[in-house]
């Protein structure tokens, strides 16, 4: 049996070359590092390509949902984006709406713009499940056809809007939503993104408050002339490259489809070349794919996926027990439960 899939095996040797000397790319990657630390500092960066995604005509907006623990900077890097863009090209709307009121206050306002939703814990764990499972399904088909129509017995209308987003969501309310809300609709039109801080980075963040707000970056400026999505070359390599990592990509995510994948994949390339002012994906756009990486696996939910890796591998159930250091009998049926929930969910 050949050694298990990880990570780091998938990851294409890619040297650590950025956008260049005086990119805002590699400004901003300092940036986020400096005031938040190196995990957080590639989905960080993420959420700023969400934003410059918004503008694309020819390739998908992106859609980033950050899964992770209260007070562990979700609103903090999202806040981020009002330093870095104006106001035109963002809209907060907020963690308290229904599709009516949403449609009330907004109409089609956020079209071409990043929609944020701040709290999306707060969103789901206040309505009732029919408002839940419309909010979501609305959002699924804005985000693959860019149009939503609703229609009862006095209410009639029609949301038009293609827009990037970027939501925020505990762990807990993710994890209790994903199964019958969330999964395959919403989650598989989203690039899903974890992290956890280490008690070591808390520590940091609380020590270091005062001066890590007071750094500054300049905002983005994609002019003269501007670069757009359909001005960033692709070649048949970079379709070949994407693709690899969308095979990757969906196990480690649990993803029941590689094509989504594939797209999102494409775009954070362009979004990312866009940043750096490159009209072709070379090294630093890979490189960014590569610290993006290893947010892909739910920390939350590690043994199930890495129990799904290892079926993917050919490993039979005793071999995945053995693998795992456990107990044969006693661990085996957790191993089905699980690799039956993946082939319920279309995964394997």
């Amino acid at each position: 049996m050949s050694e298990p899939l990880t990570l780091e095996k998938c990851l294409p040797e890619i040297s650590g070359e950025t956008g260049g000397k005086n990119s805002y790319a590699l400004e901003l990657e300092k940036y986020y590092t400096k005031k938040y630390n190196k995990n957080v500092s590639p989905i960080a960066v993420l959420k700023t390509l969400a934003v410059i995604s918004s503008d694309f005509t020819e390739n998908n907006k992106l859609w980033i949902l950050h899964v992770a623990p209260s007070r562990h900077l979700k609103t903090k890097t999202s806040e981020e984006q009002n330093k870095i863009f104006t106001k035109k090209k963002l809209q907060a709307i907020g963690s308290d709406f229904t599709i009516h009121s949403l449609q009330r206050e907004f109409g089609n306002s956020f079209n071409n713009k990043c929609v944020i939703i701040n709290d999306m814990t707060l969103l789901l764990g206040s309505k009732a499940p029919r408002t839940r499972s419309r909010l979501i399904d609305a959002f699924s088909e804005l985000a693959s056809e860019g149009e939503y129509h609703y229609g009862d017995y006095n209410n009639d209308f029609t949301i038009k809007a293609r827009f990037s987003l970027i939501a925020n969501i505990t762990p807990t309310s993710y994890l209790r939503n994903q199964k019958l809300l969330l999964g395959n609709t919403f989650t598989e039109r989203c690039l899903v993104i974890y992290h956890q801080l280490t008690i070591e980075e808390m520590d940091d963040a609380n020590l270091n408050r005062t001066t890590k707000n007071s750094l500054k970056i300049e905002r983005f400026k994609n002019t003269k002339p501007k670069i757009s999505d359909k001005d960033v070359k692709i070649t048949r390599q970079d379709i070949i490259k994407f693709n690899e990592y969308a095979r990757h990509w969906r196990i480690f995510g649990a993803y029941t489809s590689s094509s989504s994948l594939f797209d999102m994949i494409k775009s954070t390339a362009i979004s990312y070349a866009i940043l750096c002012r490159h009209t072709s994906i070379g090294k630093p756009e890979y490189r960014f794919l590569n610290l993006l990486q290893p947010h892909l696996c739910s920390p939350f939910e590690s043994q199930k996926l890495r129990i799904l890796m290892l079926h993917t591998q050919g490993y039979s159930l005793k071999e995945i027990c053995t693998e795992m250091g456990k107990i044969y009998e006693k661990y085996q049926p957790f191993v089905s439960r699980t690799l039956n929930y993946y082939r319920l969910s279309g995964v394997i």
